[in-house]
This record gives C-alpha cells, structure tokens and sequence, in this order.
C-alpha cells in the first residue's frame, strides 16, 4: 500500500533507492527531514529501507495529523456536538461522509458540457446522446452509466469536488467514439441515424474496458 500514499520527494528517492550506498547518501542528504519526522535509523542492508518507508508512511498519514484531529475532536467536544455524534452516528453520516451521488440519465446529461461543428449537427448530437443515456439507463444497451464514465474520465462516479477539467461532449467527424481521460472529454461520432450512433457506442465503450481488464 505504499505507493498509494507516498507524497514526499524525499519518500519517493528512499523507496526507489537500488544499492546500499545510494540508500546511505539520500538518508545523508535527507537527515533533516528525518529527524523532524522521528525516523532517522542506520541502514545497514537495503531491505533496512523497507522498514524505513513504513515508518514514514506512518508518520505522514497518522502522526501528522493526529495534532489537527485531536485539536478539532476538542472543538466539537466544547460544542457539545462530539457527544450528539457519537450518541447519533447513523444520523451524522449522511452530513459528515460522502456517498457517490447515484448515476442517472440526468446526472450525466448535467455533467457534460456538450460542444460542436454546427448547430445543426449539434441538435442531432445532443438528442442521440441524451437518448443513448436514457437507453443504458433502461438497460437497453450494453454498456452502463458508470461504464461511460470510466471511458471518459477513468472515476466510476463523480467525486466531491467535481471534475478538473469539467467533462466535455464533443461531436466529430470520426468513425468511433474516443474518450480523453486527461481532459475528461467524451469524442462522438456524427451520424446519419441513432441506431448507428448507438452501435458505435455499445462498441467501443464495451471494448476499450474489456481490453483494459486484459
């Protein structure tokens, strides 16, 4: 679980050191950072840094901020409300976790900015995508809304904070859809009917997923 939380340029140097002298000189040139988190140890092996990183991790992800979280623990415990928490916690999960908001049709068609090459391809492109949302939603097709999603954004539901950049619809000129993940952008064929348009979704939504399980 480490590369999940490793944050720290020095972390990073540590975890990725090859040899016992390259561990031993960026311990060297890292000794401040070290001391301050209270893992400073000789190396005498390279399996030494394995032990090394965890201490680390542990000091990032739980010393760090135990200051800060007692400090509010403390606040909300003056204001009494610490205690209606922990009387009520089913009723304060709701307020204070997040839950995915479910996909919808809606959800989605809100989500996505659509842009196009004319408004008369525009008009064309907005009704076979809203319909194409209303068909998986039905299950009438055979990707999901969490599917289309992934493909655009790589996240299975939208995060608290929304999406950098906003999700994109674009309506081009080209055989199959293409979804951009680095600007969470969805490229839409233009087609002469919906059941082409729908086809080429199915397609390659389905497919792009599959080969990426693989």
């Amino acid at each position: 679980h480490s590369t999940v939380f490793i944050t720290s340029p020095e972390l990073l140097e540590i975890k990725s050191s090859r040899t016992l002298a390259n561990l031993k000189s960026t311990i060297s040139d890292c000794s401040e950072y070290l001391i301050i988190a209270g893992c400073l140890r000789p190396m005498t092996t390279l399996c030494d840094k394995d032990m090394l990183v965890n201490d680390l991790l542990i000091y990032h992800v739980i010393k760090r901020v135990h200051s800060p979280f007692e400090s509010f623990r403390q606040g909300l415990k003056m204001l009494g409300v610490l205690e209606k928490i922990q009387l009520h916690p089913d009723a304060f999960s709701s307020i204070l976790c997040h839950k995915p908001e479910r996909l919808s049709a809606r959800v989605l068609g809100d989500l996505f900015t659509i842009h196009c090459l004319s408004d008369v391809n525009k008009v064309k492109g907005v009704d076979f995508w809203m319909g194409y949302l209303q068909d998986v939603e039905g299950g009438e097709s055979a990707a999901t809304l969490e599917d289309i999603l992934v493909f655009a954004t790589g996240s299975s539901s939208v995060p608290p904070i929304g999406f950098e950049p906003d999700p994109s619809v674009k309506f081009l000129r080209i055989k199959y859809p293409v979804g951009n993940r680095q600007l969470n952008s969805l490229e839409l064929p233009i087609t002469k009917t919906y059941e082409q348009f729908k086809n080429k979704m199915d397609f390659a939504i389905s497919n792009g997923l599959r080969l990426e399980l693989e």
